[in-house]
């Protein structure tokens, strides 16, 4: 039987969602060998790039699709159903609305122009790496970690590099855009899960860097960044990647859900097959429910940035509530995948089992500073009572 969920899609919603459930089967098969390569398969990468869905937050005026939270969380999260790796990376590439937002019509042109499919990965500021100011524009050099999809990318955001000038610090942050493949890629990327993302380490030698590509910031009295993203689009950004671990969870209730319909046994008991037995079958139940509530967060949470985005800003309150809503939907997953680890039984943990992958998948990528579950109490918190500042600095 299917564990597909009545979520109240629209129907150009339900569309795109039922394009990437056509991708679930080709997911899953390539997902093994990306794990194994650390890196995603060149056929899903493609098949992703084709399906139009490196291009859902480039804006139209640079042809793309610009759809809303809502509807890319939901298409997230069907790629993610078939390998968290894989839905993982097309949440990524929401940094490419931000991106074509702050460089120059010059820069943007020259990223998009000839294609909106294109892939934009990015640094989150923490690096070692400077800039030096050139004829035109800046080199770069230095080491950025952990940038996901780096090998497929077709574009890198370098953010928030100091300019240096004769080996001192100039005072002045700049953010940039280049080619990944125009550095070094150094290969670093060994985890428990999540290894598909190729997630490695880029390395630039003085890179020459356009100022049609360079973002100058400067800081605030309040000690924050012009030229940035703001705290809300930030926020939206890292949402869009619980989509990819919401559908991970949901990926895994389908493998075990297909078992136990063939008749999988409860060894040693006194019952044929495992659903003969009722608190399997409520266990069962219980699973489903609780990825159809990680879902209904998820999707309150993408309803709140969008109501943000069209009102043109967000108050603390909205902001810490939607995050709130984000990491209950990776709690109410989490315990959803609990209930079907135990209707797995130690079959699920073998090698060449899936259901272990989406597990190792889920509890790498559910504990990235982003969806920190204490810190999102403490500010929700804070924001009801209004009595104190926020802890966090980026959401």
């Amino acid at each position: 039987m299917s564990t597909d969920l009545d979520l109240g899609y629209a129907p150009e919603v339900q569309k795109l969602v039922d394009k990437a459930h056509g991708l679930i089967p080709l997911l899953r098969a390539n997902a093994a060998r990306g794990e194994e390569d650390r890196g995603i398969v060149a056929e899903s990468a493609d098949a992703l790039r084709d399906a139009g869905f490196f291009r859902m937050s480039v804006p139209k005026s640079l042809g793309g699709d610009e759809l809303d939270i809502r509807t890319q969380t939901a298409v997230i999260a069907a790629v993610g159903r078939g390998d968290a790796s894989a839905g993982w990376l097309v949440s990524i590439t929401g940094a490419a609305e931000t991106l074509s937002s702050l460089v120059s019509a010059e820069g943007a042109k020259e990223m998009f122009g000839a294609s909106p499919d294109v892939y934009v990965c990015a640094n989150g500021g923490h690096h070692g790496a400077t800039a030096t100011r050139a004829d035109g524009g800046y080199r770069v050099s230095g080491r950025f970690p952990t940038i996901s999809g780096c090998e497929i990318g077709d574009w890198m955001i370098l953010a928030v590099v100091p300019v240096v000038a004769d080996g001192e610090p100039t005072g002045e942050l700049i953010s940039m855009a280049a080619p990944p493949k125009d550095g070094r890629i150094d290969r670093t990327w060994y985890v428990a899960g999540m290894q598909a993302t190729g997630s490695h380490t880029v390395e630039y030698d003085g890179l020459f860097v356009p100022d049609s590509r360079v973002i100058k910031h400067e800081i605030t009295p309040q000690g924050s960044l012009t030229n940035f993203p703001s705290l809300e689009t930030f926020a939206a950004v890292a949402h869009r990647s619980i989509a990819s671990l919401v559908g991970a969870v949901h990926g895994a209730l389908d493998i075990v859900r297909a078992t136990l319909d063939k008749g999988k046994p409860l060894i040693d008991t006194t019952y044929g097959t495992s659903l003969d037995s009722p608190v399997a079958r409520q266990w069962l139940g219980e699973a489903t429910h609780l990825v159809d509530t990680s879902y209904q967060h998820m999707l309150t949470a993408s309803d709140i940035y969008d109501a943000a985005r069209a009102a043109g800003s967000m108050s603390r309150e909205e902001r810490t509530r939607a995050r709130r809503h984000g990491v209950s939907a990776l709690e109410a997953a989490r315990q959803a995948l609990m209930r079907i680890l135990d209707l797995g039984g130690t079959g699920g943990f073998a090698s060449a089992s899936p259901l272990q992958r989406y597990w190792r998948d889920f509890e790498v990528g559910s504990h990235h500073i982003h969806f920190n579950k204490f810190v999102a109490f403490e500010d929700y918190s804070r924001a009801l009572l209004g009595t104190e500042e926020p802890v966090s600095v980026i959401h």
